[in-house]
């Protein structure tokens, strides 16, 4: 243990060296936003949309979105920063801190599978750490197993496709004892009681936390989301980012839903709702075998032919996943919980077909 938040973390020893000595690019707008601006071959001609102006760039250090969301988290906005969805921020996980052919990163599965289609893409190793039965994580199970060349452990809480929140505990004792970086993608956390470890960010200089508009917010179309971890790691983010790679767009359609939080807390208690009588009415169900705990926007659950069953309720117009050939969910279906109307008519097709002893 050393003084580091009481973590065997050292920042400098998981960085690529290349990346620490790296001088960014500097662009025209990362201190001048106004006057007579001259500087960055932009079309001086007024455009505007919604009172945003469209012929300039836009801010690089993304500073109203990055303060907007600092205050609506309860963190420094040196601990923020925005990509063009989640993904864009996994990618910069890669190029900060994992050397290709030398690097590697660990996954908790079964889990999300861009962590895994993004190792590929940079020609980084990826292993794959299994949940426990009830799809938890072992930190001590994880801390005998994790080969000498990880850097990087990517958790999601609440995991997708499973909906459970993993336990804080574990999540916190496996920043502490590990010098690697842990990211906890948080990307359903606003459908969850509680389970986030962002108030543990203090004390864990190695915590990646990720979030994303796409969900909670209901802006998947606008591609925003974010990291929030140590103003250090940040920094480096902000390092290894294309300079303008958010749109003065997406950043104002950002902090409108940011604004508009009423509506927001209204739709999100909408789906808690149906997401519990979902859950109810499938347990009622007799070809259904296994309805699992969520704590997400979605609902996983193991039935008789599921692969059957998910091309039968296509044929109906109704989009379900088959999560079949993912190794430990065999026969199970991830759901997401769309409005009433559209549940009770899953619900409805569904009983149709697994409401008996088989279809």
């Amino acid at each position: 243990m050393t003084a580091n938040g009481g973590t065997r973390f050292e920042l400098e020893k998981v960085v690529r060296p290349n990346v620490l000595n790296l001088e960014p690019y500097h662009s025209a707008r990362e201190k001048v936003l106004e006057g007579v601006l001259l500087d960055a071959n932009e079309n001086p001609y007024k455009a505007e949309w919604d009172g945003v102006c469209l012929n300039r760039y836009p801010d690089p250090f993304q500073r109203q979105l990055r303060r907007t969301l600092a205050d609506s988290l309860g963190v420094g906005m040196e601990s923020i920063a925005a990509g063009v969805g989640s993904d864009e921020v996994l990618e910069w996980i890669f190029k900060v801190f994992c050397q290709p052919g030398v690097d590697s990163v660990v996954t908790a599965e079964p889990t999300y599978g861009m962590y895994q289609v993004t190792a590929a893409v940079f020609g980084v190793d990826c292993h794959f750490f299994p949940l426990s039965s009830s799809f938890d994580f072992d930190a001590h199970g994880f801390l005998s197993t994790v080969p000498e060349s990880a850097k990087v452990l990517f958790l999601c809480s609440p995991n997708n496709p499973t909906g459970n929140l993993l336990d804080r505990e574990q999540m916190r004792t496996v920043c502490r004892e590990w010098p690697g970086i842990v990211v906890v993608d948080e990307a359903y956390i606003h459908f969850a009681n509680g389970g986030s470890v962002l108030a543990d960010l203090p004390d864990f200089p190695n915590l990646v936390i990720l979030r994303t508009f796409s969900k909670g917010f209901g802006r998947a179309a606008v591609r925003l989301g974010f990291a929030v971890s140590s103003p250090e790691i940040i920094k480096l983010f902000l390092k290894v980012k294309t300079p303008y790679n958010l749109s003065a767009l997406t950043m104002h359609l950002g902090c409108l839903a940011l604004a508009d939080r009423e509506s927001r807390e209204e739709n999100i208690r909408s789906i808690q709702v149906e997401r519990e009588r979902i859950s109810a009415e499938l347990r009622k169900l007799s070809g259904v075998v296994e309805v699992f705990p969520s704590d997400a926007n979605f609902i996983l659950f193991r039935c008789r032919e599921a692969s059957s069953v998910v091309n039968r309720l296509f044929e109906k117009g109704i989009v379900v996943r088959d999560r079949s050939s993912v190794p430990g969910l065999a026969d199970c279906i991830r759901v997401s919980v769309g409005t009433p109307a559209e549940n009770t008519l899953f619900l409805a097709e569904l009983r149709k077909l697994v409401g008996g002893s088989g279809i």
